[in-house]
């Protein structure tokens, strides 16, 4: 019941100064400025519900201050019995019941959910931890200013006492004392509960104390509300012009935030054209409460199954697999629920709080604003979705760099939004409410049914999870699976996912050592992929030129699973079946069978071919092996925060889209939200290839397919050897130090490199062939391109992959090679020399290089999975998503656009 409650009422508020303090640590760069900007926004937000209070409170008084003579006349004259009965006849005479003296409590009732939501949020926020402002040393722990004998005195909260003191002096001048026992016995409470908390939490409250002096002062001038007008004009004015002088924003943004507060300015028109709306057009809806209530309880509820329960089924419907067993949760509907319950109370909870609060009408505008609000968070939701690529499990996205929509789009979205509210209007101005109740009684049919279909999805894939998590044998400790040979010869395909071609010269720069570690290595620096995503990417790496989605689509009788699968088949049966006494290990095998999860019965059937899923798999080892590096919850914890904040930034004009998403960090205050699991799941295994790996190979010769991801995750990591901790204090000396997919990839190199190593101590190195790939770049643009700005839509960058060689016996430096290569090239590459003749097991074509004559047809749009599925044929791309390039991959000349291959539908 606990749970719920805070769930429903505390929750919604953490998050309101969660927003506010990021907003003002970003605005202003200061702990302690923040702490100000999260106590004024909430003394704003609560100003209208004091008023109200106030009123209340006032209308006790004049009753009690009425009833008083009669009162303690019955008191006197009556005893007993008869002296209850005479005061329950007053009472009813005057229409007053004892349980109405609590409107005099309401403003303590307002501060509660306020007070605990500021002790949940700001007593624990690692944000404040170590932060000095003015005599404060550390924000996160008491002031502790002074201490007498080994008594420590914290000053703020006896500040904070004297403050409210002097606030309840003024505010009870003229009042019973009752009022006045009442405000001072508060505050001494509040000085024994905050006496030893957090300096922030202490400060948030000394703030609000201050806000409410001035407050009380308000209401002793003669025009309180054009007075607060005036300083709130002023204040506005004074931030903007900070805002643009001390260009602590970019332009675009600071126009946008600037447009917000500006508002302010027309406050009296806005409450003029509220005033009339209520008295003209929403005549019908002010004096039939029926009416009114029923449409504000259907937007609201409407308004939470879309955020609460729809677009979070729709985001994790998305890859039910990526969610599921996140942190030990299993089912990801762990995460609907707990969402669902957010925006209960965000949507349905507090409106409903303050709707009753007020009278007809509030009432009439708070439903006529949730029509408009309902009405834009599905237009925005489902007709202004905009593609933003790939999303991460933190909901960050990863293919594109912000969220900034076209100035086309967002003056349609507004013009849209516009005719909608003129439509709501209409129908309100001639008295058509109930068509307007029944038309979101459907909609909100409508999103529960949708939901129930999503969820039966998730459901489903849930079993399939849980059906291939049982083939990785999860939570082992690491040996060997990998078994080379000493005397034989061994080839090893090392498969980095993303892994970034750009950033291998700047890493070998920072550490020289990395040449002797990688002796013999060719980087081919002039090479290119085929897409920019996995799905069409990974082909052509493990099937060659037969499996590019040139090719794919060419052979559009055979469906894309089946083609896919081929490719991630073809190599082990090449070399256990065309060559002379191989085995073969292939571990996470990339879409296999179109799963998330690898499905590893592709390999079944094939003799002496082994297949493992390694990722997160020894992830649990390597946590208790390292423990206390890191918190294992971390992304959980930001899947339970950040799905309602990624609804609310579906639902949101496209406008303000980049504010509610706020560069991936949804206005979060801890900085420290990097997947680190994510990351750990892939480079766990990276870091135990020595343990995974021996030297008893039971057959003559072996091949090894690796495949990771610690290059597609992303995370600040400590330098020199670019290894995992909390905080890392040495970023580097690299020109990219700043960036976390250098550390990602520098840590893979790093982490290769020592099991290089390990092959040399073990006498393998030189009996070993390796390939190291990528299936594709990452960022759009990178350094060292000449390009022309007609093809500025292209962003070769995502295109240019790892192509790392060595060969036996091979020997020296790392060796830079300009020629013209495509990651399509891996099979040849390490098949050259063994096999005569390497056929394809499927198609019986020859597996070589020659269709690179003509270059690589580039398929630059975003095809991942779900976009395509088990009983697709082709790749189905944009129009103008085809581009050829060949020969120096740099230089936009030798890129051009084709048309479609052919057998594409």
């Amino acid at each position: 019941m606990g749970t719920l409650i805070y769930t429903f009422v505390i929750y919604p508020l953490t998050q309101l100064m969660e927003l506010a303090f990021s907003f003002g640590n970003k605005i202003f760069s200061n702990t302690g400025i923040a702490i100000l900007c999260v106590s004024f926004a909430v003394s704003l937000f609560t100003l209208p519900l004091y008023v109200v209070a106030e009123g209340w409170q006032q209308v006790e008084r004049d009753i009690q201050k009425k009833m008083k003579p009669w009162i303690a006349h019955i008191k006197r004259t009556f005893k007993g019995d008869e002296q209850y009965m005479m005061l329950s006849t007053y009472y009813r005479l005057n229409r007053y019941h004892p349980v109405m003296s609590l409107r005099s409590a309401f403003g303590l009732l307002i501060q509660i959910p306020f007070f605990t939501a500021a002790y949940a949020c700001l007593s624990k926020m690692p944000a404040l931890h170590g932060e000095a402002f003015l005599f404060i040393r550390d924000m996160g722990m008491p002031d502790s200013l002074f201490s007498v004998g080994s008594f420590k005195v914290n000053v703020l909260p006896i500040a904070m006492t004297l403050i409210n003191m002097t606030s309840g002096f003024l505010y009870t001048r003229g009042l019973s004392l009752r009022d006045k026992l009442q405000t001072y016995g508060l505050a001494l409470v509040f000085v024994v509960i905050l006496y030893d908390s957090p300096a922030g939490l202490v400060m948030y409250w000394t703030m609000n104390n201050i806000f409410s002096l001035v407050k009380n002062v308000f209401y002793k001038l003669k025009n309180p509300i054009k007075t607060l007008y005036a300083i709130m004009c002023v204040l506005v004015t004074v931030f903007i012009v900070w805002l643009f002088a001390g260009r602590v924003l970019s332009a675009k943004r600071a126009v946008l935030v600037s447009a917000v507060f500006s508002l302010v300015y027309f406050a009296p028109l806005i409450v003029k054209a509220c005033q009339y709306f209520i008295d003209k057009p929403l005549l019908d809806l002010r004096d039939n409460p029926k009416k009114r209530f029923a449409l504000f309880i259907l937007c609201s509820v409407g308004l939470f199954i879309l955020n609460g329960i729809l677009i979070p089924s729709l985001l994790i419907a998305s890859s039910p697999m990526e969610f599921s067993g996140v942190d030990g949760y299993g089912s990801p509907t762990f995460f609907i629920k707990n969402t669902a319950m957010q925006a209960f109370g965000l949507f349905v909870v507090w409106p409903s709080l303050v709707y009753f609060l007020y009278r007809q009408r509030m009432q009439t505008l708070i439903a006529f604003a949730f029509s408009l609000l309902l009405s834009f968070a599905l237009a925005n939701a489902f007709i202004f979705k905009e593609n933003y690529g790939t999303i991460s499990t933190l909901l960050v996205f990863t293919s594109v760099s912000s969220v900034d929509s076209s100035i086309k789009m967002i003056l349609a979205n507004l013009a849209f939004m516009l005719f909608v509210a003129a439509a709501i209007y209409a129908l309100l101005r001639f008295k058509k409410a109930v068509l307007l109740n029944y038309v979101f009684t459907v909609a909100s049919l409508s999103l529960v049914l949708l939901s129930f279909v999503q969820l039966r999805t998730i459901n489903r894939e849930y079993k399939e999870y849980q059906r291939l998590s049982a083939q990785g044998g999860a939570n082992k400790k690491p040996s060997p699976i990998f078994h080379l040979s000493k005397t034989g010869k061994n080839v090893i395909l090392l498969y980095l996912d993303r892994a970034q071609n750009r950033f291998v010269e700047p890493i070998f720069k920072e550490s020289p050592e990395l040449n002797k570690k990688f002796s013999g290595f060719v980087l081919y620096k002039n090479a290119a992929s085929f897409n920019g995503h996995t799905l069409i990417g990974a082909a052509p790496v493990f099937g060659g030129y037969e499996y590019t989605p040139e090719s794919m689509n060419k052979r559009s009788s055979e469906k894309l699973v089946d083609k896919q699968n081929q490719a991630l088949t073809l190599l082990p049966r090449i070399f256990t079946e065309q060559a002379d006494g191989f085995s073969a290990v292939v571990t996470d095998p990339p879409w296999a069978n179109y799963n998330w999860i690898p499905d590893l019965t592709i390999f079944d059937g094939y003799k002496n071919v082994y297949a493992y899923n390694t990722d997160k798999k020894y992830l649990p080892a390597w946590y208790k092996e390292h423990e206390g590096i890191f918190d294992v919850n971390i992304t959980s914890s930001v899947l339970k925060r950040n799905i309602l904040w990624y609804s609310l930034f579906r639902i949101s004009p496209l406008a303000l889209r980049p504010a509610f998403y706020n560069d991936g960090k949804y206005w979060s205050p801890d900085t420290n939200l990097a997947d680190v699991n994510g990351f750990l799941e892939g480079y766990s295994a990276l870091d135990y290839l020595p343990e995974l790996t021996d030297f008893d190979s039971k057959t003559k010769n072996s091949f090894v397919n690796f495949i990771n991801n610690t290059t597609h995750d992303e995370l600040f990591l400590q330098a020199p050897d670019y290894l995992p901790v909390t905080n890392p204090s040495n970023m580097g000396t690299s020109e990219y130090k700043d960036d976390s997919s250098y550390h990602s990839n520098a840590a893979s190199l790093k982490r290769v490199g020592e099991w290089l190593d390990y092959l040399k101590e073990n006498g393998v190195y030189d009996n070993t062939r390796i390939v190291i790939v990528a299936d594709h770049g990452a960022v759009g643009w990178e350094e060292g391109y000449d390009w022309n700005s007609d093809f500025d839509k292209i962003q070769p960058g995502h295109y240019h992959p790892l192509l790392m060689f060595k060969d036996f016996g091979a020997s020296g430096d790392l060796r830079v090679d300009q020629t013209f290569m495509t990651n399509a090239d891996t099979p040849a590459l390490l098949l050259q020399g063994i096999v005569a003749n390497p056929v394809n097991p499927y198609t019986k074509k020859s597996v070589d290089s020659s269709q690179k004559q003509m270059g690589a047809l580039v398929c630059s749009d975003d095809i991942y999975m779900p976009h395509h599925n088990k009983s697709d044929y082709v790749f189905t791309a944009k129009p103008g998503s085809w581009i050829r390039v060949k020969d120096n991959i740099f230089d936009s000349k030798n890129w051009s656009y084709e048309d479609a291959p052919q057998g594409e539908n």
